[in-house]
């Protein structure tokens, strides 16, 4: 009898565990940023303030922007694209606007009524605008929630490929319970105990991966066959897949901007939000969801400071952008919020410090190894102190953290909505910066190309910083069919003339061009442009606006008219003698000729 009671109640004692194991969560999933307001809202302003729209205009012939329909075929998706495709529109929220049209199942048959065809495409062809496959890239990064195990980074070396939880520790068991419970972990996991405790890959491995659905690699794949692919549906199928990848890196992105993310602070996402045990979550998320929703985000910039940065790249590639430091030196987002701002699981433990202590001291004392960059420590003082309350400020005046005494004389670090709030004002803005940057860097700009369509010729100097530099040169047909013509190896630094283009195309056809780089790093670079008929010049995108002619310059006289005249007359015998050299070239020329000489 014994023997049997204890089989049964260990029996029990499974069952029991397992039932709470596979119980529905009782509590909202952990996130960073909220993924339908405050990372959709990120991604709206990005794509707008970015010149991705733009540069689609001008290089499509006015045919494609970021609200032009883009299909997806599922028949071309791979096992792990299809699945993360019907998982993410099944779980979309109907509020954020991304549920696809159409899909497997959504035609009814011929005798339906006809309302309920309402939401059928084609088959079972799926269609989003091109925004919106982006921002359905954005909740994909988080199908399954468990994905967000790699936007963290290690927080003294952000290359490492994989990072470990620092700050406040939580047990293993804590950690596997509210993976399953709040991140979507694995039952199986949490049962074996091979699931998440602590430790995962970095974003920098995931930058890296050749094997996520949804990472870089894959989105560069996708981006190519978008550009030389034959058929037009399958070049609208890989552009919608390259988006959605795209919407993913911008959600990894977004979330570097998060102290709790660049400081591998797990604990930071399981504080409690009320007085119910189960309600636990990210004190900063709650907050920027709560107050801003999708569409008010804190950000007001004028007309003329949005134009001002659409299309410019302050960092070399999308790796220094996240991980790195930027053009003029600053630091890259990860570092940028790492070094600049706290997290609440790595606060400094409560401690005792002197009331005869001066209030920069006591503010040292209270920050020592707090992982902070020196400008934020250099000038850092409690204000006010001594006192029951106060906040540990920077030199520059911000909250870094707030304390507080108790009884014992003890002073305890916290967050509030001070704190907060200067970290929401601060870094939403350089999460919108980034992102707005990563999208102008995947959709670069071409340079100024000169066309000459009747002698087959182009010419233009390239960015000495790509490698590898290779142009080719497509035909298409009227029904969108494409053929690659030729290939031409381009030079860096150096003004390329490229001849040979083909002159004679069937009725409606155009010459396409493609261009295929790397940035230093291996980074790909890819740009697609279609050739209009009468192209003679294919200018950056946005187009640099230059000051105003002064007045007494504006005003030309008859030597300004005479000097015009002659530069007129100049430049036309150069497209004479250039004609003349085209038609002395081969028609299919697989070469360029480099020139020194500067761009004009």
């Amino acid at each position: 009898m014994r023997r049997t009671g204890k089989r049964a109640l260990t029996f029990g004692a499974l069952v029991g565990c397992v039932a709470l194991a596979l119980a529905p969560p009782t509590a909202p999933e952990a996130h960073a940023w909220d993924p339908s307001t405050t990372h959709l809202g990120l991604t709206d302003r990005a794509a707008l303030e970015s010149a991705v729209h733009l540069r689609w205009m001008a290089s499509s012939e006015f045919q494609r922007g970021l609200f032009t329909a883009l299909r997806v075929d599922p028949d071309r998706l791979r096992r792990d694209e299809w699945r993360l495709f019907m998982q993410t529109a099944s779980n979309a929220h109907a509020s954020s606007g991304v549920r696809p049209l159409g899909g497997p199942g959504a035609c009814p048959g011929a005798d339906a009524p006809p309302v309920t065809s309402r939401y059928c495409v084609e088959g079972d062809l799926w269609q989003l605008s091109a925004l919106q496959w982006l921002e359905f890239g954005v909740l994909a990064e988080l199908t399954p929630p468990a994905r967000e195990v790699h936007h963290f980074v290690d927080p003294d070396n952000r290359d490492a490929p994989r990072w470990r939880a620092r700050g406040e520790a939580l047990p293993p068991l804590v950690l596997r319970s509210r993976q399953t419970r709040h991140n979507g972990g694995s039952t199986a996991e949490q049962l074996t105990r091979t699931g998440f405790a602590g430790d995962g890959p970095s974003a920098a491995a995931w930058l890296a991966d050749d094997g996520d659905p949804l990472a870089p690699a894959r989105m560069f794949e996708h981006l190519e066959l978008a550009y030389l692919a034959a058929d037009a549906d399958a070049r609208d199928h890989h552009l919608a897949l390259a988006l959605v990848c795209a919407g993913a890196l911008l959600h990894v992105g977004q979330n570097l901007a998060v102290p709790a993310h660049a400081r591998a602070d797990v604990a930071a996402f399981f504080r409690n939000l009320s007085h119910h045990r189960a309600d636990r979550g990210l004190p900063l998320q709650e907050l920027a969801r709560l107050r801003y929703g999708r569409s008010d985000l804190p950000i007001v910039r004028s007309a003329a400071e949005v134009a001002a940065q659409r299309g410019t790249l302050p960092a070399a590639s999308l790796h220094d952008l996240l991980l790195g430091r930027l053009r003029d030196g600053d630091a890259g987002l990860a570092e940028y919020t790492r070094a600049r701002f706290l997290s609440s699981g790595t606060l400094p433990p409560p401690m005792a410090i002197d009331l005869e202590q001066s209030d920069t001291d006591a503010a040292a004392t209270l920050l020592e190894g707090s992982m902070l960059d020196p400008a934020e420590l250099v000038g850092a003082h409690l204000s006010p102190w001594p006192a029951d309350r106060g906040y540990v400020l920077s030199g520059a005046g911000r909250p870094l953290m707030a304390f507080a005494t108790d009884e014992d004389g003890f002073v305890r670090a916290f967050l509030d909505d001070a704190v907060y709030d200067d970290q929401l004002l601060r870094l939403l803005p350089r999460a919108l910066d980034t992102s707005r940057a990563m999208l102008d860097a995947i959709f670069p700009a071409w340079p100024q190309i000169q066309v000459r369509m009747g002698a087959g010729t182009l010419e233009f100097e390239l960015d000495a910083a790509l490698e590898s530099p290779e142009l080719l040169v497509l035909t298409q047909t009227a029904d969108g069919k494409r053929a690659i013509a030729m290939k031409v190896t381009l030079l860096p630094g150096k003004r390329n003339r490229v001849r040979g283009l083909p002159t004679e195309l069937p009725k409606d056809g155009r010459l396409v061009l493609v261009l295929r780089a790397q940035r230093k790093g291996g980074e790909p670079v890819l740009l697609e442009h279609v050739l209009a008929p009468d192209a003679a010049e294919i200018k950056p995108m946005p187009a640099q606006v230059s000051a105003a002619p002064e007045p007494a310059e504006a005003a030309a006289g008859e030597d300004d008219d005479e000097d015009a005249e002659e530069d007129a007359e100049e430049d036309a015998e150069d497209a004479e003698g250039d004609e003349e050299d085209a038609e002395d070239a081969p028609a299919e020329s697989g070469t360029s000729d480099p020139e020194t000489a500067p761009a004009g």
